[in-house]
């Protein structure tokens, strides 16, 4: 009769509800004590549920890769020797900092929040980088703490062994090791949140949860054959052990019946809150004459995701475009993102970690990122050793023959004249 969506789509587990029941502030001021840290979200899962919606939507994943992508480019370079040292061996567990930096840009894109770890000593003869997990950082309530745990679910209050505490930047504390620590966190501007930043895209939430749904109503219309009947859904399970028990039951109706065709979908819903369910109990039925409703709702969803991100189509995996491989508007879009998206967060992070290293007594000079389109087409309005530095070639800001436009050695190739003797 009936049968359940695997365990990975359960919402309770997939925990959708209350990600959309966020705190209007993060203030301190407003909430009960939280054993001294800052939750992260109503039930302090949000990040956890975040990483969930980016694991499971496709479109959203992929957008979320693109940018990562995109931002760092084809990697970091300096002509200042000690720089170059630090981009090639960040810390001791011989990372390329590039490496390091592709997972801080992609939990700042994905949390909203991203957390870099510096290691020196009392003289400042060495620093090490590390990044931290955004999804297992919290902050204290005093603003001077980061609170590192591995799984936020199974914490156990004050005196919980598996935390450890770090100072924040621009303050270093002493660590079990004898060096001297501190977490440096990057967080994206929200207004009424002190603490913590938020995802650009937060305010689109519910189409990627859309997305997401519409993915798992297709599987499972084709595994049935697409000859599911409808849609059982179920409030108020809030748990595995109430889930299994009502697995359980189903299965006694359902017997010894193996086909998945013609039977019930069941999703069960948590509360979004002790007392608060989610919706009431309800049976949608699947009608094959309206399922071009699902199609369009499935396309719309993927295309706001896009405008949701602040991103673009062609510089995305997905398009719905017809047109066909447009390298035009590719590589306006590109320059666009470059302008908009890309160097903007590019200067967010070149600028921490010059203010953070520069404590540590290293100073970083001439930090770039290597910006290349996706397909080649040189800028008239960039100068010999731009162009040069973005291909990958040796250049010299100071050398006057790489100081001219691109446009200006267009124009010294003179056309002949046909009519000239």
């Amino acid at each position: 009769m009936a049968s359940k969506q695997i365990n990975t789509t359960r919402f309770f587990e997939f925990n959708y509800s209350p990600v959309l029941n966020l705190f209007d502030t993060d203030h301190i001021a407003q909430r009960v004590n939280y054993q001294d840290f800052v939750p992260f979200g109503d039930d302090n899962a949000l990040p956890r549920q975040l990483i969930k919606l980016a694991r499971e939507v496709p479109v959203h994943r992929a957008i979320l890769n693109s940018k990562t992508t995109y931002i760092l480019g084809q990697g970091i370079q300096s002509s200042d020797p000690v720089t170059q040292k630090f981009i090639e061996v960040p810390n001791n567990h011989k990372e390329p900092f590039w490496y390091t930096l592709k997972k801080l840009v992609f939990d700042y894109l994905t949390f909203g929040n991203c957390y870099y770890e510096l290691v020196t000593n009392k003289k400042r003869s060495f620093v090490f980088i590390y990044h931290q997990d955004a999804s297992r950082v919290r902050l204290h309530m005093d603003g001077k703490q980061a609170l590192i745990q591995p799984d936020w679910s199974l914490f156990k209050g004050k005196g919980d062994k598996e935390v450890r505490s770090v100072s924040l930047f621009p303050d270093f504390s002493k660590g079990s090791d004898g060096l001297l620590h501190a977490m440096v966190q990057i967080k994206d501007y929200e207004p009424e949140f002190t603490y913590y930043g938020i995802p650009s895209y937060f305010a689109g939430i519910r189409n990627i949860i859309i997305s997401g749904l519409t993915n798992i109503w297709n599987q499972t219309r084709l595994e049935s054959s697409f000859a599911t009947p409808g849609l059982l859904v179920i409030p108020g399970v809030n748990s595995d052990e109430a889930a299994d028990e009502l697995d359980a039951m189903f299965q006694q109706y359902k017997g010894a019946l193996s086909s998945k065709a013609n039977e019930i979908i069941i999703q069960y819903l948590s509360d979004l809150g002790p007392g608060i369910s989610s919706q009431e109990a309800k049976f949608i039925s699947f009608q094959r004459e309206k399922e071009d409703n699902w199609t369009d709702l499935h396309k719309q969803s993927e295309i706001s995701l896009i405008t949701i991100h602040n991103w673009f189509r062609t510089l995305t995996p997905y398009s719905d475009d017809k047109s066909g491989f447009d390298s035009g508007r590719i590589l306006n879009e590109y320059e666009i993102a470059i302008t908009t998206v890309i160097h903007p967060i590019q200067e967010i992070f070149l600028q921490s970690l010059q203010t953070s290293l520069y404590e540590c007594n290293l100073v970083i000079r001439d930090f770039e990122f290597i910006n290349t389109p996706p397909i080649s087409r040189i800028n008239p309005l960039k100068f010999v050793w731009e162009v040069r530095r973005d291909s990958g070639l040796d250049y010299d800001k100071n050398d006057p023959a790489q100081k001219v436009l691109i446009l200006q050695l267009q124009n010294t190739y003179v056309t002949p004249n046909p009519s000239a003797p």
